[in-house]
């Protein structure tokens, strides 16, 4: 009998330490499904995080994809336009091309009419303001700005903080008060000396050019001022219309030079898209209406 209630104590006790041992691996279990719950309830919560930033970079890249292609509309409208001025260019540099291969001289240029007396009186007003910048030119119709005070040698940049430059926006002011009802045709001028700047070749490879580019210059800084563009245009003649001996210093400064002609509409002509012609003022010229449309 005591032997049986030893073997129960003894099975008892080694019961006893198993029962410990199995609720330290439960515990030690429970501690890992925790933990476990935990990391899953950050990584939902990182995940949702990351699904949260995705969206937000989802709506910036379809920003960023809408204003791409607005610049690529723009780009395309711009090029458009570019192409339609350069087609226009071409066809006009082929007219006075071919002119200047009859051997053009000087031209007198005829008016049918002179202009009305508010007008008139308004340029030679200006002319007399700025005696040294520009010279009035009644009987043509135009006022002449001398290119070297308006733009450096070689460049298209007009110097606008000098005098000829405050005479051409005053100029722009006679325009839109007077001569609303003519077209503003601007018509640069070189001597024959030949373009040497690397940088200035790169853009203008002839003094043709160079001249076309003076013109659209002078032709922009008065669209600044209020002018239309569409009652605007522009030619150049580049050295094929001296008015002085190139073969010296003060004859190559007068051939330099900028001229506006105020033409009437009645006497323009359509050539061609964007080229017009005044036939009794022996212009041919580029149109700022076939490019720039009324707002």
């Amino acid at each position: 009998m005591a032997r049986h209630w030893a073997l129960g104590m003894i099975a008892l006790v080694m019961g006893a330490g198993n029962l410990g041992c199995y609720y330290d691996q439960w515990q030690n279990a429970e501690r890992d499904n925790r933990i476990l719950r935990e990391d899953l309830s950050r990584t939902k919560q990182d995940l949702a995080d990351c699904e949260s930033m995705n969206a937000q970079k989802d709506t910036m890249i379809d920003a960023l994809n809408k204003q791409i292609a607005a610049k690529n509309e723009q780009i395309g409208t711009l090029t458009a336009e570019a192409e339609h001025l350069r087609q226009a260019l071409s066809q006009a540099q082929a007219i006075l091309e071919a002119q200047a291969g009859k051997g053009l001289q000087p031209v007198t240029i005829m008016k049918t009419q002179a202009l009305p007396e508010p007008l008139h009186k308004a340029l030679q007003a200006l002319a007399e303001q700025f005696p040294d910048q520009i010279e009035y030119l009644p009987d043509k119709g135009a006022v002449r700005w001398k290119s070297d005070l308006l733009f450096p040698l070689g460049s298209d940049e007009i110097a606008g903080a000098n005098e000829a430059g405050e005479a051409l926006r005053k100029f722009a002011e006679i325009v839109i008060a007077h001569a609303a009802e003519f077209d503003v045709v601007v018509v640069g001028h070189t001597c024959t000396t030949p373009i040497r700047r690397a940088e200035t070749l790169a853009r203008f490879p002839t003094n043709w050019y160079l001249s076309a580019g003076r013109s659209i210059r002078v032709m922009e800084l008065l669209g600044q001022q209020g002018v239309p563009m569409t009652q605007m245009g522009i030619m150049g003649y580049g050295e094929y219309r001296p008015i002085a001996d190139n073969n010296t210093n003060e004859g190559k400064a007068k051939n330099r030079r900028v001229e506006i002609f105020l033409v009437s509409r009645g006497a323009i002509q359509s050539m061609s898209m964007g080229v017009y012609q005044a036939p009794d003022q022996g212009l041919a010229f580029l149109h700022g209406r076939d490019v720039f449309q009324p707002e």
